[in-house]
C-alpha cells in the first residue's frame, strides 16, 4: 500500500464497509479493484472473518478486518479463540466496540469484557480498530487509553464535542460519512474534527442517500459533495490515511 506510484494514483479510501451485507458481494469487492479504491471491509464476528479469508487474501485494495460487532452481542458469544487465531493474519480490527442499547447488566459487562480483550496490548501493535461508540464513547476511550491503544478509528462519530476532543488529543481518527452531511448534529461534528484526523467511510449498504445504497463508483460525487464543506477534502483524507498506515506499520 505504500509504492510511490500506488500513493501517487490513488485517492479515494473508504474506511468502514461492510461488503458482505450487499446483494453480490464479490460483484462490490471487485469494483473496489478494479477502480483501486482502498476499502477496509469491516466484520461483525471472527466467523464471519474465517469465513472470507481465504477468498479476500490476495486482494490489493480491499483489506478483510476481523470484528465483533456490539449489536450481535446478545445473540453471538465472543469466540475468543477462534479471534486469536485468525487476528494473526490481518492488520485491521473492526467493526468492534460498544452499544447498550436494549442491553441488560450481563450483557454490557460481556461487551465491556470482550472489547477489553480485543484491544489488549496482546493484539494492538500494528493494527488500526474501526470503532462502533455510539451512546458509550467515554467507556471506549477510557479502554482505549487504559490498553494504550495507538490507531483507532472512530466509525461515524455522533457523541458529546467535549469527548470528540479528547478522542482528537489522543491522537485516534474519525471516519465521517455522506449521512453526517445531511444533519445538524453530522455538520456540527464535521467542522469540529480536526482536519489531520478526518477520514472517509461508506458504511455502505447501511448508510444510504435518497434511500439508494451506496456503490463504489459513487465515492467521487460523495467526496465533490465534503469539498463543498471542507476544502481539499480528498487530499486531506488521502494524506491522513497513508500517515495512520504509516505509523501503524512503526508500531
Amino acid at each position: 500500500m505504500n509504492s510511490k506510484g500506488t500513493w501517487r494514483n490513488m485517492t479515494l479510501i473508504d474506511t468502514h464497509v461492510h461488503i458482505d451485507f450487499y446483494p453480490d458481494p464479490m460483484k462490490v469487492a471487485l469494483e473496489y479493484e478494479s477502480l483501486k479504491i482502498y476499502a477496509m471491509f469491516v466484520t461483525n464476528l471472527p466467523e464471519i472473518f474465517k469465513k472470507h479469508s481465504s477468498s479476500f487474501k490476495n486482494f490489493k485494495y480491499v483489506r478483510l478486518c476481523i470484528g465483533y460487532h456490539p449489536q450481535v452481542s446478545s445473540e453471538y458469544k465472543f469466540n475468543k479463540d477462534l479471534f486469536c487465531d485468525y487476528v494473526q493474519t490481518t492488520r485491521y480490527i473492526g467493526e468492534v466496540g460498544l452499544d447498550f442499547q436494549d442491553s441488560d447488566e450481563v450483557n454490557k459487562q460481556a461487551q465491556i469484557n470482550a472489547f477489553e480483550y480485543i484491544t489488549s496490548e496482546n493484539f494492538n501493535k500494528g493494527r488500526v480498530y474501526s470503532i462502533h461508540s455510539k451512546g458509550t464513547e467515554d467507556i471506549i476511550i477510557s479502554i482505549l487509553k487504559k490498553n494504550n491503544v495507538k490507531h483507532a478509528i472512530f466509525h461515524w462519530y455522533s457523541g458529546k464535542l467535549t469527548t470528540l476532543d479528547e478522542i482528537a488529543n489522543q491522537g485516534y481518527y474519525f471516519s465521517v460519512n455522506p449521512k453526517m452531511l445531511y444533519s445538524k448534529n453530522g455538520q456540527k461534528i464535521l467542522s469540529r474534527i480536526p482536519k489531520h484526523l478526518i477520514l472517509f467511510e461508506t458504511d455502505g449498504p447501511f448508510a444510504r442517500l435518497n434511500r439508494k445504497i451506496l456503490y463504489p463508483k459513487d465515492l467521487k460525487r460523495i467526496y465533490l459533495e465534503f469539498e463543498k464543506n471542507i476544502p481539499d477534502f480528498e487530499n486531506t483524507v488521502f494524506k491522513n490515511f497513508r500517515r495512520l498506515l504509516i505509523e501503524k506499520d512503526i508500531y
